[in-house]
């Protein structure tokens, strides 16, 4: 073993000074066994330095290197610091030996006699010793087991931040205000940052609207106050911009080695494409019960609305449909802030027929509708929009109509993601609004053939009663003046011929109105319209009436303008004018007046028929228009009625598109009121 100089005082300022005379006293070799035995027996490795060589080794150093003692001492600092640590380490003993003040305990690697295996080890060094026979005291430290345990650790965390960047999940914790503290990346993008140094310190009332934020800030108050949890806790996420989104969030408490409550620990999963498919669904599902359940289409319009109205903003909502025969689109079903409902029109060029055309959905917005109209594709029809979508509803690959959601202010209201989500619910909605319509259809056809079939037991009622009546009476008469001729006078026979003609021309205009009526009704009777004079036709009809009038001094008026031109069937048209001035004549008593006048509108021409007969009750008009309600009354004159007169009349307007109503006051007279439409021209 090499010897050293013993100190003879104590250490100042991690230098020691050696007495070179001290090894001559008698008490020296004792020293020296006692300093060899406890510089053996320390845990720790203890080296002494002399221009860079190892001038003493205590057993663990050399152990700790691989080396005997002997070896150990042979060798310098060169030989045993790895390299990336060398320079460092020699630097600072020249300026340790100079008086500089450097570290003296820091860490270094040291290389095993193998030189393969690397040691890390901690060092404290001081200097003893003065003038030229200064040493350096260093004391070695493997710290190989806490390297391995601080990797172990570092490991850990890194496969932790690693655990938490790659989950999908938000991951985040909060110090004891709400405040950030940490977040994984999925946090991090889900709210637009590109850094945590971004979210640090932020509540979210920096990320989220007041009303999400205060609503996280209570359930976060909540948990540190009762140290419980909340477990996939669903919510609704309203970003600063409007955006919504919905999430699944677990919490818990933070709690230190202390038991105390430090912030909060929180998961939070995205479900905003599953709670968008979960209200899909249950849109779907309430829309095909309401089909079902609903029993006007009318209530089913406003409840697709509400349910569209659930899945995205549908403030202003329409529903158009086609119908084929006539080439028109309706709009059953019409909200809007701006735009009045408008009225069923021929399919044009607007944006619904553009869907109608295509059978496609179509996200229009400001730009986009300007260069269509520009193309000639579509024209502005009401007020322009900021963003327009528009879907076709198709069942079994027929376009039936459209659903429309539109935005005047704001066109980010609708993207891709509503166009889809429209598209998906409204194969649904098609079916569900066609199905509801036959439904509709169905009833309406059986009340319909009801009401065929009152009309058919009052037919035959009619053929039965009324034609057979009047042929009793003139086969009584027939018969008397038969048998009874011989003793009859001229002017008796004269006045039964006479009451046989009445009742032989009642009853041929009543076959006449039921021959014609049957005709209507069966369509053999061919509706062919052409440019008709209004006025001619009243005129021929006035011409051919007015023996009847004259006989009870009734004033007949034709003031209609010589160009009233309509849209109708010439045959259908006299036998309206005839039927309506023939009642009136029945119904005025003498002195009257009977007049035929018009009211011009855009599209059509109201013409009226008013007397001033003895009128109708106010309970019998409905009656008026309907066989199986056949109303008939006698005349001033007793004349005798079919009671198919204004039936015939109401089915020749309707043919014509047009509408017929009765006004009449007792006593004072009656206006019968029908529309025809103008030429198209």
């Amino acid at each position: 073993m090499n010897k050293i100089n013993t100190p003879t005082s104590q250490p100042n300022d991690d230098k020691t000074e050696l007495t070179s005379d001290f090894t001559k006293t008698p008490a020296f070799g004792d020293f020296q066994n006692k300093f060899d035995v406890l510089v053996h027996t320390i845990p720790d490795g203890l080296i002494l330095l002399k221009d860079e060589q190892i001038k003493y080794s205590n057993k663990n150093f050399a152990d700790m290197l691989g080396y005997s003692i002997n070896e150990i001492t042979e060798l310098g600092l060169r030989e045993v610091i790895a390299p990336n640590d060398l320079e460092r380490v020699l630097e600072r003993s020249k300026k340790r030996l100079r008086g500089e003040t450097v570290p003296t305990q820091y860490e270094i690697e040291l290389i095993h006699k193998d030189n393969k295996t690397i040691i890390p080890v901690s060092v404290s060094v001081g200097v003893i010793g003065s003038g030229t026979e200064k040493f350096q005291f260093v004391i070695v430290r493997d710290i190989s087991d806490k390297i391995e345990i601080e990797n172990k650790f570092v490991r850990e965390l890194q496969l932790q931040q690693y655990f938490m960047d790659y989950l999908p999940d938000s991951i985040y914790f909060k110090d004891i205000d709400s405040r950030f503290i940490k977040a994984n990346k999925a946090t991090l993008t889900k709210m637009g940052l590109s850094s945590f140094d971004e979210l640090l310190g932020k509540t979210d009332f920096d990320i989220f609207c007041d009303e999400h934020a205060q609503l996280a800030k209570k359930d976060e108050e909540e948990i540190i106050k009762s140290r419980t949890s909340i477990i996939n806790k669903i919510e609704k996420e309203i970003w600063r911009d409007g955006k919504v989104t919905w999430a699944s969030t677990t919490k818990i408490p933070l709690i230190d080695e202390n038991d105390v409550v430090y912030g909060t620990f929180g998961i939070t999963r995205d479900i905003t494409e599953l709670k968008k498919a979960e209200d899909i669904k249950d849109a779907l599902f309430k829309i095909s019960t309401a089909v079902t359940s609903l029993n006007n289409i009318n209530v089913l319009y406003e409840f697709i609305h509400k349910s569209i109205s659930e899945l995205m903003s549908a403030e202003n909502l329409y529903i158009a449909l086609y119908h084929q025969e006539t080439e028109t689109v309706s709009f059953p079903y019409f909200v809007d802030q701006v735009d009045e409902p408008p009225i069923e029109r021929k399919a044009g060029r607007g944006l619904t027929e553009y869907i109608l055309r295509s059978g496609k959905a179509h996200l229009i917005n400001s730009e986009l509708d300007l260069k269509l109209r520009e193309a000639g594709e579509t024209s502005l029809i009401g007020e322009p929009t900021q963003i327009w979508l528009g879907v076709p509803l198709n069942v079994e690959g027929k376009t039936i109509g459209a659903i429309v959601v539109q935005d005047y202010s704001d066109s980010t209201t609708y993207s891709d993601e509503e166009k889809e989500i429209l598209i998906y619910v409204s194969e649904q909605i098609a079916l569900a609004i066609d199905k509801k319509r036959n439904e509709e259809k169905i009833i309406q056809y059986s009340e319909e053939l009801k009401e065929t079939n009152a009309a058919k037991d009052k037919f035959f009622s009619i053929i039965a009663h009324d034609l057979k009546s009047p042929f009793h009476g003139l086969l009584g008469l027939t018969r008397m003046i038969v048998e009874e001729y011989d003793s009859m006078s001229e002017s008796e026979v004269k006045s039964y011929l006479k009451i046989i003609k009445e009742s032989t021309e009642s009853t041929y205009k009543l076959i006449e109105n039921l021959l014609e009526w049957s005709r209507l009704e069966s369509g053999k009777m061919k509706y062919n319209p052409a440019l008709q004079n209004m006025f001619m036709i009243v005129e021929d009809t006035r011409i051919l009436l007015n023996q009847n009038a004259r006989m009870k001094n009734i004033n007949l008026r034709n003031k209609l303008g010589h160009q009233s031109f309509v849209w109708g069937d010439d045959t259908m048209l006299q036998s309206l004018v005839q039927n309506l001035i023939s009642n009136a004549i029945k119904f005025t008593p003498t002195n009257g007046i009977i007049e035929v006048t018009e009211n011009q509108f855009d599209s059509y021409i109201e013409y009226t028929v008013s007397d001033t007969g003895i009128g109708i009750k106010e309970s019998d008009i409905e009656k008026l228009f309907r066989i199986d309600m056949s109303f008939s009354t006698k005349g001033t004159q007793q004349e005798k009625g079919t009671g198919l007169g204004l039936v015939l009349c109401k089915e020749i307007v309707n043919i014509h598109g047009g509408e017929i109503s009765v006004q009449s006051k007792i006593s004072e007279g009656t206006k019968i009121i029908f529309t025809l439409s103008k030429p198209k021209y």
